[in-house]
């Protein structure tokens, strides 16, 4: 987008791949078409599979080459421990990352494209005349919170991105492996306590 390449209007077609992804997803029907800026809404939000195997798809050709221009990016930016092998986060013992790595990615994302990192705030968006709420508790309840994202599987847990910011101080904070969403969202309020009476 920053180059122009392609724009929030585009729209993006979903296919058989990613319409058949698992949850959590928007439910995308294949030959459905969805715009990249509801798209980008869906996927900080909702966290839809569906919609992050479309985009790949359409910015990459395949998921996997998508996958590969996202390590190849991760790396570019300091991401040292990452690798990439889906769009969506799904389970891949060769897909792999640190919290060191995702507060990188959080800190790049604010500085590099900050025209964009709004984005990373929504609490909300409309699909098919449905208000879709975040399920990001921690920016909706901690005070100074403006973003980043929250992630889960199975085999990985509960997990957090936030970037939080008081009296002209932002921390950008991580958690992995929650055991569960209310146990993940109190560590990150707590370690965020922390930092700002250190600072």
């Amino acid at each position: 987008m920053a180059q122009g390449k392609i724009q929030l209007t585009d729209e993006i077609k979903v296919s058989a791949n990613a319409a058949s992804q698992d949850p959590s997803k928007l439910g995308l029907a294949r030959g459905e078409n969805i715009t990249l800026e509801l798209a980008i809404q869906a996927l900080v939000v909702k966290s839809a599979n569906d919609v992050a195997v479309a985009v790949a798809e359409h910015i990459g050709g395949t998921e996997s080459k998508f996958a590969r221009l996202m390590t190849q990016r991760a790396r570019a930016i300091g991401m040292r421990s990452t690798t990439f092998t889906n769009a969506s986060g799904l389970p891949d013992t060769r897909q792999r990352t640190t919290a060191r790595d995702l507060a990188v990615l959080g800190r790049s994302l604010m500085r590099d494209f900050p025209q964009y990192y709004d984005y990373f705030r929504l609490t909300s968006f409309v699909y098919d005349g449905k208000t879709i709420k975040t399920h990001n508790d921690v920016l909706t309840d901690y005070d100074g919170a403006n973003g980043i994202k929250t992630g889960y599987t199975r085999v990985s847990g509960f997990n957090l991105v936030t970037s939080a910011e008081r009296d002209g101080r932002r921390i950008i904070a991580v958690i992995l492996g929650g055991e569960s969403a209310r146990v993940r969202d109190a560590a990150m309020r707590s370690m965020l306590d922390q930092v700002f009476r250190k600072v």
